[in-house]
């Protein structure tokens, strides 16, 4: 009785706190952490995806993960989706727009989660960054928190 009571709780709590993203191991780079906090790609109004930045290896790293709500929505309706990842630079911590995209990564293919590429910013200003494009729709964007 007490094991269906958990299940049941499990089940129930995955309702009420869909999509919650860990992200895994930074691919050759086991060493690697989140900075920052995560960004949330949202779309008509509902959290999508996280978008994680990542430090390790002298590299930083980009990463988005879909949630599995939006991966069955989508399936659901037959449509699809591209995931494109990268590390945003900038010039200072002020700075409101970023000056290039290093890392950056994509796919066409409806993927649960993408790293960015390596890239070279440890001495600048950055933030994680994801885009989702749905298939027949738009391109839903988020950024992590802005490290210097």
């Amino acid at each position: 009785m007490k094991r269906a009571i958990i299940a049941t709780a499990f089940v129930l709590l995955g309702f009420v706190f869909p999509g919650i993203a860990n992200a895994e191991t930074v691919p050759g780079c086991a060493s690697a952490a989140q900075i920052g906090s995560t960004g949330y790609v949202k779309y008509r109004g509902d959290k999508i995806a996280s978008v994680k930045q990542f430090a390790g290896c002298g590299h930083n790293y980009g990463y988005v993960y879909t949630w599995e709500s939006f991966r069955a929505a989508q399936a659901a309706e037959g449509r699809g989706w591209s995931l494109q990842v990268g590390v945003l630079t900038y010039s200072s911590a002020s700075d409101s727009e970023p000056n290039a995209i290093k890392g950056g990564n994509s796919t066409q293919y409806s993927l649960k989660e993408l790293w960015g590429k390596p890239a070279n910013t440890l001495n600048v200003c950055t933030t994680g960054y994801g885009m989702v494009s749905i298939q027949m729709g738009d391109n839903y964007t988020a950024e992590s928190s802005k490290r210097c």
